[in-house]
């Protein structure tokens, strides 16, 4: 790393590369004691892009994007709810599905809970699942070095997602998995990954993906851009959602305003047409729903033959607090136990008054008619 480069550096760029290093230096000390760093990284997330991160990066991740990503790897806090049931669920899984895999294939896998760091490249990590080796006396690290041929990641999902998987033994495997998986034979060197996935709580597939060592290049070239560009530059991704957007700008500024260049109002145009072309769209499916809900009538299922198209199932009721009778008869209790949350910004389409006066002529026209 050139130092003189990094003199000038603003204090939380300089904390950033200070928490690399750390992260670098923990990952030989634990190399050498065949531990990966685990002492020493097991209190917080190793400073890094870990494979669960890797797809987020691409734009590939279901759960996340490069800027909330990025907003985590800057320190910046941002709203959780508690932990979805899933991956809770998957985690309590994945000892029976490595049990399960090694019924299957013969292999012995090997738990490896400490983060392995790759050896040219400090900022990437990966907490693999298992590691997998042909008898059980056989290695699967020796002094630091991961020995072991292969690796295995363990995964639920629910039988509404089977499609989503290629048949048992195939390598077709989400694109957010594939990523995963590529990243953790590029930081351990193994051979090949096997994706064991227990499918609805009924069936188990496993899916051998061997080394590409193209797409590990761009996975480090993608990987590399980011790390230095975006998080030691301290600059953020560009927002690929709303949420995005809200992340990096939560609050406005009281009577500021920006002017709107052409290319500007032209997204601005296209965003109008495209609401509007939804909007139809959501109408059109409101009432091609109600017409097949009117066919059912009070059934709850609705076939053709032996096959279940549709479901129209009465929910479990449920109990609320009712805070306006709360705030009314125990208005202490009731304050006791209120927070004051902070407003989101809302964004407001403004129809130009040409578009308003001719959309009130459309109007009086049609009722007119």
């Amino acid at each position: 790393m050139n130092t003189h480069k990094h003199q000038a550096q603003a204090p939380r760029e300089a904390a950033l590369l200070t928490d690399l290093d750390h992260a670098a230096r923990a990952a030989e000390e634990g190399a050498k004691e065949g531990t990966g760093g685990r002492e020493s990284q097991a209190a917080r997330r190793p400073f890094g892009i870990g494979g669960s991160d890797v797809a987020a990066l691409l734009g590939l991740s279901p759960h996340r994007t490069a800027l909330e990503l990025w907003a985590d790897l800057m320190g910046r806090p941002q709203p959780r709810g508690p932990e979805p049931l899933h991956l809770r669920f998957g985690r309590h899984s994945e000892p029976f599905v490595a049990d399960e895999y090694e019924l299957r294939t013969g292999l012995v896998a090997v738990a490896h809970p400490s983060p392995i760091f790759h050896r040219l490249h400090g900022f990437m990590f990966g907490h693999v699942d298992r590691l997998v080796v042909g008898h059980p006396d056989e290695p699967a690290v020796i002094d630091g070095r991961v020995t072991a041929r292969g690796l295995l990641e363990c995964k639920t999902a629910s039988a509404f997602s089977r499609s989503a998987w290629g048949e048992d033994g195939s390598d077709l495997v989400p694109p957010h998995y594939l990523a995963q998986c590529a990243w953790y034979m590029a930081v351990t060197g193994c051979a090949w990954a096997d994706l064991a996935v227990l499918i609805g709580n009924s069936e188990l597939r496993v899916h051998r993906i061997e080394r590409d060592a193209e797409l590990e290049g761009v996975l480090i070239e993608r990987a590399t851009g980011f790390w230095h560009d975006n998080v030691l530059g301290c600059r953020p991704p560009e927002p690929r959602t709303a949420a995005d957007a809200a992340l990096l700008y939560p609050r406005s500024a009281a009577g500021r305003s920006v002017q709107a260049g052409p290319e500007v109002v032209a997204l601005l145009d296209r965003y109008r047409r495209r609401c509007e072309e939804a909007a139809r769209i959501r109408l059109e499916c409101d009432e091609l729903r109600a017409s097949v809900l009117a066919h059912m009538g009070d059934a709850e299922e609705l076939r053709a033959g032996p096959t279940v198209l549709a479901t129209w199932r009465s929910a479990r009721g449920s109990r609320r607090i009712d805070t306006a009778a709360l705030e009314a008869d125990l208005p202490e209790v009731a304050a006791r136990y209120s927070v004051q949350s902070a407003g989101a910004r809302r964004f407001l389409l403004k129809e130009p008054a040409a578009s308003r006066a001719t959309s009130a002529s459309s109007q009086l026209a049609g009722t007119a008619l």
